[in-house]
């Protein structure tokens, strides 16, 4: 059986971190779990320090039209660009699960115990991740701008709505504040599955569709190259408020559709919407680094834990590049 996963300390003389398993939850961690998507949002950077600044450089020089004409026997016009810097700190997030010895000697092996157990605390770490960034995009404060629909206006009105209007809106101020186009559109599975039916969508492929577009197709429509859909869901009521029986399930990402440009490769100099500035201390054998430790003999619980942990900020590095519709739906 499995223990809440719960905040926990590795300490002691048997305690170590676990190679095998931090190369478990690393490979858990990149991929994410039960559709999240909130590593292709923001891609991971790694840092050598915990606390830095990164530089931020201003976008007004490379889109200026300057004079370029040049009387003779004088210089040619000077232009020069500015720059700015912002500060991050990765902070340290860390879960724990504990197993009772008793089930490690006694356990079938199709258990998996510590392999399941280490699967459920990176699954929790990725979902806290996940609402971090969430918190961060689907508020049209953080971002460059955004809209918020009501009424006859929100895409479930499938007699009145322009899906294609709004996206068009968003592209439009996306490229007008920086020059670029974007790329991505991120909505949660309900959205995705409510706008494929949209009359005006499937409008522009009546001859080729038969009521309901996929994936290539919106994307095509939206003009965007990569459509991210949120399959994740989250439990709001805690198992020690209520009867076990009794559950509150929502979507993590709600009703709004972000539309964003996004580069996942990073560099030097990088034009995307948000990063993650992963930091790896000297005494972690990966980025998610897993240790476990023994409470055992007279006066002990008699347990072995496995804590997960990371060290990470996310920052919105360029709002300008993210556009948010909310309250799509009714």
């Amino acid at each position: 059986m499995f223990r809440k996963a719960t905040y926990a300390t590795v300490s002691g003389g048997d305690a170590h971190h676990d190679v095998l398993l931090s190369n478990l939850a690393v490979s858990a961690f990149d991929t994410g779990v039960d559709g999240l998507i909130g590593n292709k949002l923001f891609p991971r950077v790694p840092v050598g320090k915990q606390s830095d600044r990164y530089a931020i450089i201003n976008k007004g020089a490379f889109l200026r039209v300057p004079n370029t004409r040049r009387a003779p026997r004088t210089q040619a016009n000077r232009v020069e660009f500015t720059a700015s810097s912002d500060r991050y700190f990765a902070d340290n997030f860390a879960l724990a699960g504990e197993i009772p010895l008793e089930d490690l000697n006694n356990a079938d092996i199709a258990f998996q115990l510590r392999e399941n157990t280490t699967s459920l605390v990176i699954g929790d770490l990725l979902r806290d991740q996940e609402q971090r960034i969430i918190n961060l995009v689907t508020s049209a404060s953080n971002l460059g701008s955004g809209t918020i629909l009501s009424g006859a206006n929100q895409w479930s009105d499938f007699v009145n709505s322009d899906p294609l209007g709004d996206v068009t809106t968003g592209h439009a101020f996306i490229r007008k504040q920086t020059g670029l186009v974007a790329n991505t559109m991120a909505m949660d599975w309900d959205v995705f599955q409510l706008i494929r039916r949209h009359p005006s969508l499937l409008d522009m492929y009546k001859y080729t569709n038969g009521g309901m577009l996929d994936d290539t197709q919106l994307k095509a429509a939206f003009r965007v190259d990569n459509l991210l859909i949120s399959r994740a869901v989250k439990e709001n009521n805690r198992e020690s408020d209520i009867p076990a029986a009794a559950s509150s399930m929502t979507a993590l990402w709600g009703t709004g559709v972000l539309l964003a440009h996004i580069e996942p490769g990073v560099s030097l100099q990088t034009r995307t919407l948000g990063l993650r500035f992963g930091w790896t201390p000297p005494i972690y054998p990966a980025d998610m680094a897993v240790g476990t430790a023994r409470e055992e003999g007279p006066g002990k619980r008699n347990v072995e834990i496995i804590e997960a942990g990371y060290y990470q900020d996310e920052k919105l590095v360029a709002a300008d590049l993210g556009y948010l519709i909310a309250s799509v739906v009714a």
